[in-house]
């Protein structure tokens, strides 16, 4: 008998045990089985939502807690940076949906206190249109836990709460400013998200929001109700932020109001009315403009008004135009044209390249629409390398007329990029002694002016056609050293182009690009002839989880060279103001030395990069929780009289930089090992 207790004991705990674990399973496999359910939901309204028209009521209201120097550098912030510590912004909005996954935004009454209605924060708009369905709950960012594909990176936990409603708990496997936490509200029998809270932080603003789906049909995909709590964080910085957007309101407006300011007109749409704190902050304001506005009266009494006039002018040009664009981008649109321009001083557009030093760049975007198939783009970059000495511009026009069949007219002028011929040493040294040493020089060293004029045409949906002519004039840079040798200073060259672009699997697999150009001696003075054929096949292959394999294959030759030629490639060249991380990192190479692409005539050339958000770096500890996005390259080209050249590199990216590591090789041999990096802070800003 005394055996028997123990054992009974036993027994009774491996029931116990066992009935726990059947309870897990159980429970694990009804998750699994509300999960998807949901799935299932959004694939039955999926291919209903498109060109859906909504409108929208958005509204912020902003609290400065603390606030210090470093508010002015801020992009979007400087408006905050002085006078009153609560801002308000309301404005009215058109949505069209093209589809689950895009959609467009045409606001059409703004209102508020902050100054001009400038979009303070604008990275809080993305809030403003979560779908808790897609990839990314916003825009190209942060992994939803309501998708089949990123199921992985969340653990998940249900809890019955009657009335058919589960309540559907989740949270990252790791930590990371990709994913988010909360709990959501699920209609147990089909799967509908009928409301959830989420938790996270991305791009310096740590958010919670709660947001009410829609009820039935394709809507209840879509956001009823948003409201959103956001604090920002900086150097000392503190501000606070509330955000509530509704949907489906149901005054519309015609398509003729845009950016319209009008208080008057808000208050008559306004589909909720405002609370005390918002009358409060409107109240405020509109008692110190008109504190200001008599001011302004008094001071005008004592003054004449040739005074007033230059004061006046001299504080608007000073605060309102050089004050808000040193720092801050200036953008201004209307039914018929657009305007863009980057910040003119801004440490943060600042990049670095191992290879080419540092290189700050502007540019410029606006748009003349003169019918609904008839626009210009004018898009010009004014960039300088500091490790060069050289300010790099670049000017392209682009008038379209046909869009649907991609028809445009460009032309485009360069000046400042550099280019080697290294014919010139050669026949130096065979007139002259052999010892001659030109390595201090830059005698083969050349600048590069150039214009093109092309005309592009889609002949069907698969091929386009482009013609027109590429005029090229490149002069010494040491022009006493040329002279010296009765070498000519400048090089000229006209060449006409004919290209052609397949896209035989449409935008489901690669671009092939097939052009030829030939220089013709003697037409606008030019002096140097060549004729060239380059293939490049280039596939952006995007997979689904927001990862991206990059790849591309080229190969060049010159097919005449003449006596005095520039191997000037137009797929494989080097680029004096480097790109970030979006834009050239991932198909061109970042250690090649810049006198090399000019010397072969032949390349072939293969990169590939693969890109994803959760990799290797996002699973360390502390570190990983702020990495976005991680990238692995691997390229490699074959030139004439040279080894194989390769580079590998490993490139991430979060809130503040950009940085790549790479590493390249002739053969087996280490050449050199180097770094990129780029500030992204406040990019989406």
């Amino acid at each position: 008998m005394k055996y028997g207790q123990p054992l009974l004991k036993a027994f009774l705990y491996c029931l116990i045990i066992l009935n726990t674990c059947g309870e897990v399973a159980a429970a694990k496999k009804d998750s699994l089985q509300i999960l998807d359910r949901i799935y299932e939901y959004r694939d039955k309204y999926d291919l209903d939502i498109n060109n859906i028209q909504d409108n929208v009521y958005a509204k912020f209201r902003f609290n400065v807690e603390k606030r210090n120097f470093g508010l002015w550098l801020i992009p979007s912030m400087y408006v905050m940076a002085k006078d009153p510590r609560e801002y308000i912004r309301e404005s009215y909005n058109k949505v069209t949906f093209t589809n689950s996954h895009h959609f467009n935004i045409d606001s059409q009454v703004v209102t508020g206190t902050i100054r001009r209605n400038r979009k303070a924060m604008p990275t809080l708009l993305d809030y403003a249109t979560p779908n808790i369905y897609d990839v990314a709950l916003y825009d190209g960012h942060m992994l939803s836990p309501f998708n089949k594909v990123n199921r992985k990176f969340y653990r998940f936990k249900q809890k019955p709460q009657g009335d058919g409603i589960t309540r559907l708990e989740f949270k990252p496997r790791s930590y990371n400013t990709q994913l988010v936490n909360g709990f959501a509200f699920i209609e147990t029998s089909t799967g509908r998200v009928i409301k959830t809270l989420l938790n996270g932080e991305f791009d310096m603003i740590s958010f919670r929001t709660q947001i009410i789906q829609g009820e039935e049909g394709p809507r209840s995909l879509m956001p009823q109700q948003i409201s959103t709590a956001a604090r920002f964080r900086f150097m000392g910085n503190r501000i606070a932020a509330i955000f509530n957007a509704n949907y489906d309101c149901q005054t519309n407006l015609p398509d003729s109001i845009q950016n319209l300011d009008s208080k008057a007109l808000m208050d008559s749409i306004r589909p909720i009315p405002l609370s005390e704190s918002d009358r409060r902050i409107y109240e405020a304001q509109e008692q110190k403009d008109a504190q200001q506005e008599a001011q302004e009266k008094a001071e005008e009494a004592e003054r004449d008004t040739t005074q007033k006039e230059k004061s006046h002018r001299w504080r608007d040009f000073w605060w309102h135009t050089v004050g808000d664009n040193l720092v801050t981008p200036l953008s201004s649109e209307s039914e018929n044209a657009e305007f863009y321009l980057t910040p003119i001083i801004n440490p943060l557009y600042v990049r670095y390249s191992g290879s080419r030093g540092f290189s700050y760049k502007m540019r410029l975007y606006t748009k003349f629409v003169f019918s609904a198939h008839r626009y210009m783009n004018i898009e010009p970059t004014l960039g300088y390398n500091f490790k060069q000495k050289q300010v790099y511009f670049h000017l392209p026009v682009r008038m379209t007329y046909n869009p649907k069949r991609n028809g445009y007219a460009e032309l485009i002028y360069g000046y400042g990029d550099r280019i080697s011929n290294s014919t010139i040493i050669d026949k130096i040294h065979e007139e002259y002694a052999d010892t001659i040493n030109f390595d201090e020089t830059d005698i083969d060293k050349f600048r590069d002016n150039y214009m093109i004029a092309r005309n592009n045409i889609m002949l069907f949906d698969w091929i386009d056609l482009e013609t027109g002519f590429v005029f090229h004039r490149r002069q010494a840079l040491d022009k006493w050293i040329v002279k010296k040798y009765n070498m000519p200073e400048v090089y000229r060259s006209f060449a006409p182009f004919i290209g052609v672009k397949l896209s035989p699997w449409l935008r489901k697999g690669p671009v092939i690009a097939i052009d030829w150009e030939k220089s013709i001696e003697g037409v606008n003075s030019a002096n140097v002839s060549y004729e060239r054929w380059e293939v490049d096949a280039q596939w952006k292959h995007k997979i689904p989880g927001l990862r991206l394999l990059n790849m591309r294959a080229g190969y060049g030759f010159y097919t005449n060279r003449g006596d005095n030629y520039f191997l000037d490639y137009a797929n494989f060249r080097d680029n004096n103001l480097p790109e970030g991380w979006d834009d050239d990192w991932s198909g061109n190479f970042q250690l090649l030395d810049a006198h090399i692409y000019n010397e072969s005539a032949y390349y072939m050339r293969a990169n590939v990069s693969y890109e994803s958000p959760m990799l290797f770096a996002t699973w360390l500890p502390y570190f990983g929780k702020y990495i976005e996005k991680e990238r692995f390259y691997v390229s490699s080209v074959l030139l004439e009289k040279t080894r194989p050249y390769y580079e590998v590199g490993y490139g991430f990216t979060n809130r503040y930089i950009s940085v790549g590591l790479f590493a390249s090789f002739y053969n087996s041999r280490i050449e050199k090992v180097g770094i990129n990096f780029d500030f992204e802070l406040f990019k989406r800003w």
